[in-house]
């Protein structure tokens, strides 16, 4: 069974493979390191562990701070090498097929790369951008 967590980051609800995120936590401190390099923008301390986290909210141009600093959540990513958090500003849900169904539409042109397919939702016929976490993390970089 495919599954899809959606979340938003600013306006906009994407959605992510479930298989592709081992978990899911909430911001709480983001330790900053000096030098620390982008894009990195911080660690987060998860069970004990130190886990390098890319934030990829917006920035406020009225502080420069990202989503309101503490709030949003973490998207722990591991291939089995290597674990990283993704901060976005909220995870919406997380979906069966029946609920997001995989279409098999390409992406209209011109989007980013790290936009992989056009769910929908069956209810209404709504897309849903579907990403590769790991294409936008090299976005960020």
């Amino acid at each position: 069974m495919i599954g899809f967590i959606t979340f938003r980051l600013a306006e906009r609800e994407l959605a992510c493979r479930l298989d592709d995120v081992r978990e899911v936590v909430r911001l709480s401190v983001l330790e900053v390191l000096p030098g620390m390099a982008p894009p990195i923008s911080g660690l987060l301390e998860l069970r004990g562990n130190p886990l390098p986290v890319v934030d990829l909210r917006a920035v406020d141009p009225r502080d420069g701070t990202r989503g309101g600093a503490t709030r949003g959540d973490v998207l722990v990513l591991d291939d089995g090498v290597q674990s990283v958090g993704v901060v976005v500003d909220q995870v919406t849900a997380v979906h069966n097929e029946a609920e997001l169904v995989s279409t098999g539409e390409e992406p209209p042109s011109g989007l980013p790369d790290y936009v992989v397919e056009v769910l929908r939702r069956p209810a209404n016929g709504t897309p849903v951008l579907m990403v590769d976490l790991r294409r936008l993390l090299g976005v960020a970089a």
